[in-house]
């Protein structure tokens, strides 16, 4: 019971772990690939980036300043660690048992 307690957490800082360690490799390698990634696999996490950087800078620039790419690599790590924390919430709702059942039934006849 208590590992269920934890899973929100344990969502949030897996996720943020595993989605920041892609960004610091996509950082450092600049590989194409790595960055399609970073940014089909979560289209949600994508759009909040992207509507993060808007309001923080000005979106009317050609191309995005030094500021806007860190603020935006930022974001997409931030917004996965909270889609991470959601799925948390949700697993741990489907799996609690429910009051009053005991958490392993038992099975008749044994």
């Amino acid at each position: 019971m208590g590992f269920l307690r934890r899973l929100p957490i344990l969502f949030l800082v897996a996720g943020l772990a595993i989605k920041g360690l892609l960004v610091l490799t996509w950082r450092f390698s600049q590989a194409p690939e790595l960055f399609n990634l970073l940014t089909s696999y979560g289209p949600g996490v994508f759009a909040f980036a992207e509507k993060g950087v808007a309001l923080l800078f000005d979106p009317r620039r050609i191309a995005p300043t030094p500021g806007e790419s860190l603020a935006f690599e930022f974001l997409l790590v931030l917004g996965f660690g909270l889609e991470c924390i959601v799925v948390g919430f949700l697993c741990q709702m489907v799996f609690r048992p429910k009051r009053g059942e005991p958490f392993a039934k038992q099975v008749p006849g044994r």
